[in-house]
């Protein structure tokens, strides 16, 4: 018996040897590989779209028209004050033409395009001049002569009015007089004297006394006359009182009447002379010209010319140099005018270059023609005055930043990982073979990712950053769950060949149910039909692949070939279970004894986290999450200062080719507030070809809603004029890249990844419910640790959310986030089958697997947030959010909430199938 098991052992150690030799030398054929993957990614979002997008479409049919379109690189150089530009552009200029580049420099191409401006807009200024010249000579004329006219009626108007009045003034007086006299030389004549005789007597003492108006005397004669007529026959003896009265009231009224009747008609006749004579005369005598000239000018107004209509007050009774200082300031309205209608070309610079002149602490602008932006930068990396700008640029220093970063965040991460094994095994053995199993596993993965981008699959740079983490992330969780059972067993008392059976029959199958809950989940990108998504899939799956070998296969071989000696130098003494489980423990017992209450309080934040989520901003734009790189900080100057030559373009292809949709298109594109400029590229019988520029960058998210009104424009066309219209460049790469995968993910993959798990775990655990409540669980993790993320970058230091995020972080969360929870719930299910309660069994489980689940959610978390030493925002946003939901799930969520949820399901827990359960069983006291 000793001898067969003798046999029976060496048959193991012979196998375990072959399997670590056949594992090292798959390692080995693949590590030498593993630096090429970084050479073979894809960082444009264009180059990654497949050939079925109307995109690739659109970006074939350029090409076969177009040819290779060659990119504008923009240029902003600081050239500082005026003594300094000179030399600053010509050492740009010698640069550029050192590589036969056709470049613009704005400063002189602005200065001649404004001297063109100003040539043309005067051209016309002087056209409409010389037309209007003569009618404002015409207005004058026409003007003074009625000026002229309505001063004259006013003049004659009120000489008449003061002559009236000073006759009927001067008559008063002299009648007064007249009386007086009359009277006296009445008393001193006798009875018999003629009364004709007196009356012609006063008569003559007056005039010859009185000094009166030559005009009113022919009325004093009348006066004489009319009184002689009246009473002059009589002789004084037969006068009385009235007769003397009733003759001198009648020969006063009847002179009266002669003065009016000589005047009045005078005034009525001119107040009829002209229609506005009643206005001027009722100016008064001596009007003001301003109110004058508004009356005249009021008679002009309807048969003037709009642009004339201002200097009709100023031309109205005016002298002639009036007409040339009119002349004068209509040519300045004019200009005004012919500019307004012929808007200056704009072209801003920093503390204003305009019209050529250059302030201190200006930027001037180059722009570059060129069919490889890489080398205009490569040309000016060692300048610190100009900061080359084009979205090949961005993406070439975002590859550079990559290259850097994965070496030092792997340094980080295995630093970390290392760090935390050791704390959390209390050994040295065994923490160094975890990390070197599965730094060699990384190295692996890379190795075959390398072979799959040279097979001509297209491999986008984000995979690569999350191989890292989720080979030291899972194969962590893994290696601790495969040390901390080896550990379980032995502590009892049995020797490694029951550990290794206990782990064969129990852990395994576990971590086989955890890997293919995350193969699945990440994996279900392979569903995809975008070629990019489908590597990513198929990487993480190859990834799940290798570490499941290496802790189910190569580990338990080691432990078989090293015994105890692998938890060297503490051996047995390594675990640290009671300091770890102490408070998680009594976190779980609160949570089984009031477990609506703690489900009620994880609700609260829930809720709350899910709004504050949806109120906030996602960008699909790497520059806002990149570091201040020369490109970067050319596009703030670009966008601050020069925002005219920050733009995308975009091109709309018709096919066959029809005049009437073509010039239907180019007239309603020209009306989108976005539009800078529209310009056929190509236009044959067949085929014609828009080009679009539009006020966007190419990486913009606002780049999503231009496609859908191009897009919709160019469906009414196709509709109305029965062609075939198409959307291509920056926007519907934009648009395919992000709109429609996410409408892709969120309405395929992620049904499929939740599908998955639930089939998968239903299986493995034999019950509908456990995996539904674990989704719901995730789902918490995910919504906290999200909504706390963009409480720190977006709320305290202004950093969008990037749009992977969410998704990364649900196929991360309902896959490796999943862990903990299998890894508790298979526990508890063993103790459940040998009668235990489920409290009883929840207790048990999270004693047991408690330092396991939290040491290993340490390292995950680590291992994700170790991607927080990249200078992208992206990974750091990745990186702090993914590693927080990790410790959420572990440290709140499945001692806390999952237990509650657990207990009030009861024997529902592992519906539908059958479980014999200890009733009688009671929560442990503390």
């Amino acid at each position: 018996m000793r001898y067969g098991f003798w046999c029976f052992s060496n048959r193991r150690v012979a196998l375990s040897i072959v399997i670590i030799v056949a594992w090292i030398t798959l390692i080995l054929a693949l590590i030498p590989y593993a630096p090429s993957a970084f050479k073979i990614l894809v960082y444009s979002d264009s180059k990654v779209l497949p050939q079925w997008t109307e995109a690739k479409a659109a970006s074939n049919i350029v090409s076969e028209y177009l040819g290779n379109q060659t990119g504008l690189v923009v240029i902003p150089v600081y050239v500082g004050d005026v003594n300094n530009s000179h030399y600053v552009l010509s050492n740009i200029d010698g640069e550029l033409r050192s590589l036969n580049l056709t470049y613009y420099d704005l400063n002189s191409v602005y200065d001649e395009i404004i001297s063109r401006y100003y040539a043309i807009t005067n051209d016309t200024v002087k056209k409409y001049l010389s037309n209007y010249t003569d009618v404002v000579r015409e207005i004058y004329v026409n003007e003074s002569s009625l000026c002229s006219e309505l001063y004259n009626i006013s003049n004659e108007y009120y000489s008449t009015l003061s002559n009236y009045t000073l006759t009927v003034s001067e008559f008063g007086n002299f009648f007064t007089s007249f009386m007086r006299v009359f009277f006296m030389k009445l008393s001193t004549v006798g009875y018999s004297y003629p009364v004709w005789y007196v009356i012609n007597e006063t008569g003559q003492v007056l005039l010859s006394n009185g000094n009166y108006s030559s005009w009113l005397k022919p009325y004093l004669v009348y006066f004489i006359k009319y009184l002689n007529y009246s009473i002059g026959d009589l002789p004084v003896y037969s006068l009385n009182i009235g007769i003397v009265k009733k003759a001198l009231s009648a020969s006063y009224y009847s002179t009266l009447s002669r003065i009016n009747g000589t005047y009045v008609p005078i005034l009525r006749n001119l107040t009829k002379s002209n229609p506005l004579a009643p206005l001027m005369i009722a100016l008064g005598p001596n009007p003001p010209r301003t109110l004058t000239a508004r009356l005249v000018a009021s008679q002009f107004i309807n048969s003037t010319p709009p642009l004339l209509k201002p200097y009709l007050i100023q031309l109205a009774c005016a002298n002639e140099s009036q007409v040339n200082v009119t002349i004068s300031e209509l040519n300045s309205s004019l200009s005004f005018v012919v500019l307004s209608a012929y808007r200056k070309p704009s072209y801003s610079y920093a503390n204003n270059i305009t019209n050529g002149s250059l302030y201190s602490g200006g930027y001037a602008l180059v722009i570059v023609d060129s069919t490889n932006d890489t080398e205009v930068n490569n040309l000016f990396i060692n300048y610190d005055y100009a900061y080359p700008f084009s979205t090949s640029i961005v993406l070439s220093q975002l590859s550079e930043i990559i290259e850097k970063d994965v070496p030092m965040i792997d340094e980080v991460s295995g630093v970390s990982v290392l760090l935390m094994l050791l704390f959390v095994l209390g050994t040295l053995v065994a923490p160094i073979i975890i990390l070197m199993m599965l730094i060699l596993s990384y190295g692996a993965v890379l190795g075959v990712v390398y072979f799959l981008g040279k097979m001509g699959l297209t491999v986008y740079y984000l995979t690569v950053y999350m191989i890292s983490p989720i080979v030291f992330g899972i194969g962590v969780d893994y290696s601790l769950l495969v040390i901390g059972r080896y550990l379980e067993e032995r502590g009892r008392g049995f020797d490694t060949l029951h550990a290794l059976g206990a782990i064969r029959r129990f852990t395994i199958p576990t971590i086989l149910t955890s890997g293919s809950v995350v193969a699945a989940g990440l994996g279900s990108f392979i569903v995809s039909n975008y070629q990019y998504i489908q590597v990513i899939g198929l990487s993480y799956i190859i990834t799940v692949a290798f570490v499941i070998l290496a802790t189910t296969v190569v580990l338990p071989s080691l432990i078989l070939l090293m015994n105890d000696r692998i938890l060297w130098p503490m051996g047995l003494k390594s675990s640290t279970r009671e300091l770890s489980t102490r408070v998680i423990i009594k976190l779980t017992r609160s949570s089984l004894r009031r477990p609506w209450l703690i489900i009620a309080i994880a609700l609260v934040p829930t809720i709350l986290s899910i709004l504050f989520i949806i109120k906030n901003p996602i960008t699909s734009d790497p520059l806002l999450l990149m570091p201040s790189t020369k490109s970067v900080y050319a596009f703030s100057i670009l966008r601050h200062y020069f925002p005219n030559y920050v733009e995308s373009t975009q091109y709309v292809i018709l096919e066959p080719n029809n005049a009437n949709a073509l010039q239907s298109l180019v007239s309603s594109i020209n009306s989108l507030n976005f539009t800078r400029s529209v310009s056929v590229a190509y236009n044959s019988s067949t085929i014609a070809i828009l080009k679009v520029t539009t006020s966007y960058n190419a990486l913009s998210d606002k780049l999503i809603p231009v496609y859908v009104k191009l897009s919709n424009l160019a469906n009414q066309v196709a509709d109305e004029y029965g062609i075939k219209v198409i959307i291509g460049g920056d926007a519907a790469n934009k648009y395919y890249f992000v709109r429609v995968f996410e409408d892709q993910f969120y309405g395929k993959i992620a049904i499929l990844i939740i599908a998955l798990n639930i089939l998968i775990l239903s299986l493995a655990l034999r019950s509908i419910v456990v995996p539904l409540r674990l989704l719901a669980t995730v789902m918490i993790s995910i919504s906290w640790s999200l909504a706390i993320s963009q409480l720190i970058f977006y709320k305290l230091l202004g950093v969008e959310t990037y749009w992977l995020l969410p998704i990364i972080l649900f196929a991360l969360l309902t896959s490796v986030g999943t862990d903990y929870d299998i890894f508790i719930v298979t526990r508890v299910r063993e103790e459940v089958t040998k009668g235990k309660s489920d409290p009883e069994a929840i207790l048990t489980a999270i004693e047991n697997t408690g330092p396991i689940v939290t040491g290993a959610a340490l390292v995950l978390a680590i291992a994700f947030m170790s991607l927080m030493v990249s200078q992208l925002y992206i990974l750091r946003e990745i990186g702090f959010t993914v590693g927080l939901s990790v410790l959420i799930d572990a440290f709140l969520i499945r001692p806390a909430v999952m237990p509650a949820i657990m207990v009030l399901a009861g024997k529902y827990n592992w519906w539908p199938s059958r479980i014999r359960i200890n009733q009688g069983s009671v929560i442990p006291a503390q």
